[in-house]
């Protein structure tokens, strides 16, 4: 292919992705919605990124909650999950995803499994949660206690026991860094002997990981588990294998080929918008306040407790600035798949204090000597 047909095919690939694009972002719905309902924890994982301990001052109680499940559900949400600190903490966790199974098409809690025991398991699915995520950190106990705590490995590999019994779907939640980068493969098989599918997200230095930038993926590292979990991913089936695959959408044919169809719609399941918040998902504090992916936006997006989210969801600058894909700069803005990918906003925001600047994580195109530095 000589340079011509090949800037021919390049700006034939990036009109009909802008198309689609802004086809799907037009009238977009927040169909996914993660809410923190307490920063409360049992344990003191020493890279939590929540920082998760006691408390926060003004945390929903069960009524706001409630009001803010509402609230959710009448802007079309279609999943909710139960985050923290550890949702099972609360004394009324089992009321609210009660509550919430009736509003909404499926409830997750994501736990680290310490409290969960048979009768709490069953209890769990009696209140109508479909899935569980259970963070695991390492193949061994050695691995994931120095992070989380003497006992939490075997009681977390328990509750996945109780929970798979008790008839629910459980996930199991891997955050790679550094420290346990050489176990993914093994992780990969022990999820499926488990008969769970997994869940794999990068270490990112905030809350209790700050200072520990050293733990983040080198981009050749990052390049590395994304090629590893594609293809595992491709041998296994998608539903057995997610992972925050922005990046991999360059290596991709087969998605590129399916985001370019003209038969098909640019709808949830027919066209790849990169990342999904703001667009797809938001997040909710434990006072009841509106957050995207990282945090960002809290305390300038609205409270839920008061405010619709079909209200903010339709005319927030900042959903409106991070939606359209011609505000993106540097390397993003200039990338060839930045309607189908678009970077990640948390790290340009946190790691370069630019919320539409280019994502310094990405892999993609770099040098040699770029691939060995983490990016941060």
């Amino acid at each position: 292919m000589n340079f011509l047909e090949k800037t021919k095919n390049i700006m034939n690939f990036l009109e009909k992705t802008k198309k689609k694009y802004y086809e799907a972002v037009k009238n977009p719905v927040p169909l996914i919605a993660g809410l923190s309902i307490t920063q409360a924890c049992n344990l003191r994982c020493k890279l939590c990124g929540a920082a998760a301990d006691a408390a926060a001052e003004g945390e929903l109680t069960t009524e706001d909650a409630k009001v803010v499940i509402d609230n959710l559900a009448e802007a079309q949400v279609m999943h909710l999950s139960f985050g923290g600190g550890e949702p099972l903490v609360r004394d009324d966790i089992l009321e609210l995803a009660s509550y919430a199974s009736g509003r909404f098409r499926s409830v997750g809690i994501v736990s680290n499994g310490y409290l969960i025991d048979e009768n709490l398991a069953r209890e769990i699915a009696s209140a109508g949660v479909k899935q569980m995520m259970i963070s695991v950190d390492g193949l061994d106990r050695i691995t994931h206690d120095s992070n989380r705590g003497d006992g939490s490995y075997d009681r977390a590999l328990a509750a996945v026991k109780y929970l798979k019994l008790a008839g629910i779907t459980v996930r199991i939640s891997f955050t790679v860094s550094m420290t346990n980068y050489s176990q993914l493969s093994g992780i990969i098989d022990k999820t499926g002997e488990l008969g769970s599918a997994l869940h794999v997200q990068e270490f990112f230095p905030g809350g209790r990981g700050k200072g520990n930038e050293d733990l983040t993926l080198t981009r050749k590292k990052r390049r590395d588990i994304q090629r590893l979990l594609f293809k595992k991913q491709a041998d296994l089936g998608v539903a057995s294998i997610g992972f925050e695959n922005r990046y991999i959408i360059s290596e991709d044919k087969g998605s590129q080929k399916i985001c370019t169809d003209s038969d098909l719609g640019s709808g949830f399941y027919d066209f790849c918008v990169g990342c999904f918040t703001g667009i797809y998902s938001l997040f909710v504090s434990s006072t009841g306040e509106l957050r995207l992916c990282g945090r960002y936006g809290e305390g300038e997006l609205g409270n839920l407790k008061d405010t619709p989210l079909s209200h903010i969801w339709k005319n927030s600058k900042i959903l409106k600035d991070i939606r359209n894909r011609e505000n993106l700069t540097g390397r993003c803005g200039k990338c060839n798949y930045k309607y189908i990918c678009g970077g990640c906003r948390r790290n340009a925001y946190f790691l370069k204090n630019n919320l539409l600047g280019e994502d310094p994580l990405c892999w993609r195109g770099r040098s040699n000597e770029e691939l060995k530095s983490s990016g941060i």
